[in-house]
């Protein structure tokens, strides 16, 4: 009788003993059969011949698009900057067809804010995307009127005695503005401005003081202007009789201008982080796109052919750009390849039979582009990912 009440009394207690030596013997069992010959573990690196196809991922000349959109508009659009992905300020024309007014739109509903009315052609967007200026002419008044406008708030300051017809910002509070009288720096943050050069300085430096202002086969295209990214100097194109020449203006106390870059047509240019310039024009009579080493004064032929426009991305590694499919440049293929230094690479048609197309943007990851007709317009925004 004693054998029954003793296993009811420490029946737990006994079950939990028999477990643990059940485990601990387990435990010890699998460790002598690791040590059983005295093996060791060890990594074995299998031969790569055994794989048709490496386990890495694939190179990064591969272009993914990740998501395209495509939002029409029932309003013509001439102009325009990107301020983020949904947000775009744009020139639209007045509803009478008299003007230009400036507006923003937002892509993910498609709503128009107007900014202002009777303004110039051109949008002057600061580098962080938080400003621009804009001039807007008022009935009954000769001159026009400059503002400075804050793009989140809507705020806007009316800045003195600037009637620029162009302007490029060098830095976030400061720009350059030209009419056909001088070129200028402005200093936001300080309401000061003074005068880099005249406008007839300048031509009598390309030319010679006989010619200056008034020579017909000479002149500055006024709406190229462009500033390094360290805001040291400025570049103009000029066309002096049969031939097109870039010229660097320095913005430091002697205003150096010295000659850059000449070639037989220049229709568009785009200094690089590096000094050099992508160049669209004809050289040799070839056109095509081209790369301009400075230090070298060499160009380099990176694409033939009749490129409409091109835009590079804020890492330059990447580049799109509008090629006409028929003669009449009715047609035209969207592409964007990888930029390595004087090599296109993986150039890729990512839309075909955009028509009247406009201009094209990048913007972080994303490319921008639009095309218009007289009462509607077409804007595209295509989302990439690189491996």
């Amino acid at each position: 009788m004693r054998h029954p009440g003793f296993w009811r009394k420490n029946r737990d207690r006994l079950m939990l003993s028999g477990l643990l030596i059940a485990f601990v013997s387990g435990i010890f069992g699998i460790g002598s059969l690791f040590s059983l010959g005295n093996l060791k573990p060890r990594t074995v690196i299998l031969p790569s011949e055994q794989f048709n196809s490496r386990l890495a991922p694939p190179p990064s000349s591969t272009i993914q698009i990740e998501s395209a959109t495509k939002i029409p508009n029932d309003f013509a659009i001439f102009d325009f900057e990107v301020v983020d992905r949904n947000t775009i300020i744009l020139n639209q024309p007045e509803f009478s067809y008299s003007g230009l007014k400036l507006s923003l739109l937002h892509l993910d509903d498609k709503e128009v804010k107007n900014i202002a009315a009777n303004t110039d052609y051109g949008i002057t967007i600061s580098p962080d995307h938080k400003k621009i200026i804009y001039s807007q002419y008022r009935s009954g008044q000769t001159q026009k009127t400059t503002y400075e406008y804050m793009i989140q708030s809507g705020e806007r300051r009316k800045l003195p005695n600037d009637n620029s017809y162009y302007r490029v910002f060098a830095g976030n509070e400061s720009y350059i503005g030209q009419d056909d009288l001088l070129f200028k720096q402005v200093d936001l943050s300080q309401g000061t401005s003074h005068v880099i050069y005249t406008y007839e300085e300048l031509m009598s430096m390309f030319t010679g003081p006989k010619q200056g202002k008034g020579s017909s086969d000479t002149f500055i295209v006024m709406d190229v202007l462009q500033v390094s990214e360290d805001h040291q100097q400025f570049y103009i194109l000029v066309m002096l009789k049969d031939k097109y020449a870039i010229y660097r203006v320095s913005l430091e106390d002697e205003h150096e201008v010295k000659a850059y870059a000449a070639m037989e047509d220049i229709q568009q240019y785009k200094l690089l982080k590096n000094g050099d310039m992508l160049i669209q024009g004809t050289m040799n009579k070839v056109q095509g796109l081209y790369r301009y080493h400075a230090a070298e004064e060499q160009y380099d032929l990176l694409l033939q052919g009749s490129i409409w426009s091109f835009d590079l991305d804020a890492d330059e590694s990447r580049i799109a750009y509008f090629f006409p499919m028929d003669s009449q440049n009715q047609k035209n293929e969207l592409h964007v390849a990888y930029l390595n230094d004087s090599k296109i690479s993986s150039d890729t048609v990512i839309y075909r039979n955009i028509d009247n197309f406009i201009s094209l943007k990048w913007n972080d990851d994303e490319l921008f582009a639009v095309s218009s007709s007289v009462d509607k317009s077409e804007m595209y925004r295509f989302s990439f990912r690189a491996w």
